[in-house]
């Protein structure tokens, strides 16, 4: 019989496409960008908020695909910490029920990220309980976290050289929140093809394969919940299947096989996506600067700091748009209603009039909010866990791998990626 920990360090060929972070660039028919910073930092200086799709403001051309770009529509792009947090915080006025409008978002449409107000506060209210910084630390812990580093370590620290990026931080965040979910064992690895193909990024395939696979991952989720509903288990989907959803008006209701299956979606996609990212680029800054590596090995109690330094300075996830709801004024620059705003957090987060030489990673840099996960209403439902999976891994990887260090004989590894999305062509590391 299949375990987790078989499941966990099955290959595939699959997985290697699809965590190749220039591969999900093209798969999605969007282009790679080297790196977007000095012009971000250009257009942030000229001015906080700028009509014109992204895209364009860049000097793309208007062939080129960019995600959240509706041909015809008017659009802004918030470059400003100011600009970018407002946005954030006034969700009733930038609206997330913009995310009704792109195709790639049809797979959500019954979870919260599209809803505002109190319909959000409906379908979030239920779930936010079961991701707290608590949570992460014990329950998470206990049920998938330390278990799969731990399996994942112990292929690795034998070797003496490996790609973290593959064998660690890409396999780790999908299968956690899979475990949590109560995916069972044999159906770990079809869940994942499926949530990676079936996401609309990564792996080389046809709107029908995407389909398909989507198809394969409802039915499995599908068999979760009925099973849950009989007899539910100390896992995420038999907490769903017997917690109360609050309507606006005061019913009381109970999730729908939809409104599981979409937010549950909308977790895996999330967490996966960003999880596997960040810990890549935390490792590569971290290697980068060998005094900073060396600090946090002395001190772990650095490592939270590392990873919000790390969250901050390269937001794997760039920019998020939102739907102007009433004519309103953002940082000097008139918007009227209909609007759509592009938010490019990536920017906001080395806003010089925020944070001095912010284009340096420096763990030990003056502790501010950043919008590295989001904020208001909208925060980040899963960023304690994915902080969590990080911290236990770092220090797995700082216990096990000593002398951590590039691997001489491998390329130099690079951030990359579209303007969306940005991580890691590889961690190619030695130790002793």
């Amino acid at each position: 019989m299949i375990t987790y920990a078989d499941a966990l360090v099955s290959d595939d060929s699959r997985f290697r496409d699809a965590y190749d972070i220039e591969n999900e660039a093209h798969h999605a028919g969007t282009i790679v960008v080297e790196d977007p910073f000095p012009r971000f930092a250009e257009l942030q200086r000229q001015a906080p908020v700028h009509r014109g799709k992204l895209g364009e403001l860049m000097g793309y051309g208007p062939d080129q695909n960019f995600h959240f770009h509706i041909p015809g529509r008017v659009t802004y792009t918030a470059f400003s910490f100011a600009a970018c947090n407002r946005a954030l915080l006034e969700n009733q006025l930038f609206s997330s029920a913009v995310y009704d409008e792109f195709e790639s978002m049809k797979t959500h449409n019954h979870s919260m990220i599209n809803r505002v107000g109190a319909e959000h506060r409906m379908l979030r209210a239920p779930i936010q309980p079961m991701f707290t910084p608590e949570a992460a630390r014990t329950w998470w812990s206990e049920k998938a976290i330390e278990d799969t580093v731990n399996t994942l370590l112990d292929r690795i620290a034998p070797k003496k050289s490996a790609d973290l990026l593959y064998e660690l931080c890409a396999r780790m965040p999908v299968h956690i929140v899979s475990v949590g979910m109560g995916i069972s064992p044999e159906d770990i690895v079809p869940f994942r093809i499926a949530v990676i193909a079936g996401g609309g990024a990564g792996m080389n395939l046809t709107p029908e394969e995407r389909a398909m696979r989507r198809a394969e991952g409802h039915e499995i989720m599908t068999k979760v919940i009925r099973q849950r509903r009989e007899n539910p288990c100390d896992d995420i989907i038999s907490r769903l299947v017997t917690a109360e959803v609050t309507e606006p008006d005061g019913t009381k209701r109970m999730f729908t096989d939809d409104e599981i299956i979409d937010n549950c979606r909308l977790i895996v996609n999330a967490g996966g996506g960003t999880t596997w990212r960040q810990l890549g680029i935390t490792l590569y800054a971290l290697l980068e600067n060998p005094d900073q590596l060396q600090a946090v090995r002395d001190d772990r109690s650095l490592i939270p700091q590392a990873l919000l330094e790390s969250a901050r300075w390269m937001a794997n996830d760039t920019f998020f748009p939102r739907r102007v709801t009433q004519d309103v004024v953002l940082e000097g620059v008139e918007i009227p209603e209909g609007a759509m705003l592009l938010m490019v957090l990536a920017a906001a987060n080395r806003d010089p009039t925020r944070w001095s030489d912010p284009d340096s990673f420096d763990i030990f840099r003056e502790l501010k909010p950043t919008v590295a996960f989001g904020g208001g209403a909208h925060v980040c439902l899963g960023q304690h866990v994915s902080r969590q999976e990080m911290k236990v891994a770092l220090n797995a990887v700082l216990d096990r791998l000593p002398n951590l260090r590039w691997d001489p004989s491998r390329p130099r590894p690079r951030i990359s990626g579209s303007m969306m999305a940005r991580g890691m062509t590889a961690v190619p590391v030695v130790f002793d």
